[in-house]
């Protein structure tokens, strides 16, 4: 064992066993404090601001999710037979999911009965990465999520658009040949995979690293990773969104809209952050941070000429927010930190089991649906490397089975969470129609995945 390994192996021993991971919430954010809520007015003067703008941003897409999680409900039945609503459901609209005439013109037949159906569909796609499922019908054809991810970015910026999609290297061959069945020019997609080097040891509850034969046991270590890849992304602005959270064709008028508003408020606040460098005064500070709302009361009371140099230097990202419809959780929150309040994305796994940090999660308002554009350069426009804008304080720690005994491990802090903790963080309420994901195969039947 090299002494690199030995002290990887230390420093993540500690961090599972030893650090504090979880948050200190001060408040949720919410509309006018902490979220920007714009006008009818001033979304229509930001997409003609966008509209006079040259440039063509990228897609950085996270596709590596599995379909197994699709169809947890499926291989639950298959093992109790018990009836259920979505059993039900399933069976009731069998015919109208997109996958279903595949299945039938591979040898799905009326005869068959309903475990046999239920192992013939699993045995099908659940072996799949999500986005090579169908998810969407159209006149003649059937749409995977990797096909209309490109499809609709190109219609909204062209077939020069690049989209970069972060895939298992396992199914790369096989999501390239299906984007290609549906896509004129696919010259500007490209892969990469989650680096194997930044996997995580595994430990058991003794403290002592997993052996697997007589290698070291490891886990891929979250969507943190995946830092490294966005850091390797050619271009400054990047729009990034999750392989599932995808639309019909027909329904992607609010997404289209919704991006040329991140993007235009975006370098809008980057140009106002320049001229403010440039002629500052507390006054012009203050107005700027009551449009953008991108620093805690806290940290302005005391900030001056100097102390916005942090603010120049630093990439920014505009992330939209979505209305809480459901249960409350992992979103958007002022963080107490050493240095001060600010505003993060924090999952729930990251939030204490307290009454106190409870309540205020049960006060938020509104949640992270993942729809972030970045830029990936200070206000000077200098290229960045973003690897050091992470806090590695905001970790994760994961209990999972291994051979039927629990093992611990450390997940890098999160792409849009710890990964860019110490970014300029803007926060916009988007509407709920542009989050649509696909995690559970029943999400299929409803409106957003329909003609």
């Amino acid at each position: 064992m090299s002494i690199e390994t030995k002290k990887e192996i230390i420093l993540q021993k500690n961090q599972v066993f030893e650090q504090e991971f979880q948050v200190k919430l001060n408040e949720s954010c919410s509309a006018g404090n902490g979220i920007v809520r714009l006008s009818d007015d001033e979304k229509e003067m930001m997409i003609n601001n966008f509209d006079t703008l040259e440039f063509t941003p990228s897609f950085f897409i996270p596709g590596s999710g599995s379909g197994s999680r699709m169809f947890k409900f499926l291989f639950e039945w298959l093992e109790n037979r018990t009836s259920s609503k979505e059993i039900n459901e399933f069976f009731d609209n069998i015919d109208s999911f997109p996958f279903y005439n595949e299945l039938v013109e591979e040898g799905l037949t009326s005869d068959l009965n309903d475990v046999e159906i239920v192992e013939f569909i699993l045995n099908k796609f659940a072996v799949l990465p999500k986005g090579l499922i169908p998810f969407h019908k159209y006149d003649s054809s059937v749409s995977t999520a990797f096909q209309d991810q490109v499809l609709q970015a190109q219609s909204l910026f062209g077939e020069s658009v690049k989209i970069h999609f972060t895939v298992q290297k396992e199914f790369e061959q096989a999501i390239k040949s299906n984007i290609k069945t549906r896509v004129l020019d696919d010259s500007n997609i490209s892969f990469s995979n989650q680096k194997e080097e930044t996997n995580a040891f595994c430990f058991n509850n003794d403290g002592d690293v997993v052996k697997h034969g007589d290698k070291f046991l490891k886990r891929p270590a979250g969507h943190g990773a995946l830092l490294n890849n966005l850091n390797e992304i050619d271009g400054d602005i990047v729009l990034i969104k999750n392989i599932d959270n995808i639309q019909h064709n027909s329904k992607v008028k609010a997404t289209e809209k919704t991006w040329k508003i991140a993007m235009s408020l975006l370098l809008k606040f980057k140009a106002e952050l320049l001229a403010l460098s440039k002629d500052f005064s507390k006054e012009s500070l203050i107005e700027l941070n009551t449009r953008y709302q991108f620093i805690s009361s806290d940290l302005l009371s005391n900030m001056d000429v100097h102390s916005l140099k942090v603010f120049l230097n630093r990439p920014t990202r505009v992330a939209g927010m979505v209305k809480n419809e459901g249960e409350p959780g992992g979103g958007p929150f002022w963080v107490s930190e050493q240095g001060g309040v600010t505003n993060q994305i924090i999952e729930k796994a990251q939030i204490k089991d307290l009454a106190s940090e409870q309540e205020i999660v049960q006060a938020s308002s509104h949640f992270n649906p993942v729809f972030i554009v970045v830029s990936k350069t200070d206000a000077f426009g200098n290229n960045l490397n973003i690897l050091d804008f992470r806090d590695d304080s905001k970790f994760f720690v994961v209990k999972k089975s291994h051979q039927g005994k629990e093992i611990l491990y450390r997940e890098l802090p999160g792409l849009w969470n710890g990964g860019m903790s110490d970014w300029n963080t803007i926060f916009l309420e988007i509407p709920s129609a542009i989050f649509s994901p696909v995690k559970s195969v029943l999400d299929l039947n409803k409106s957003a995945h329909k003609a």
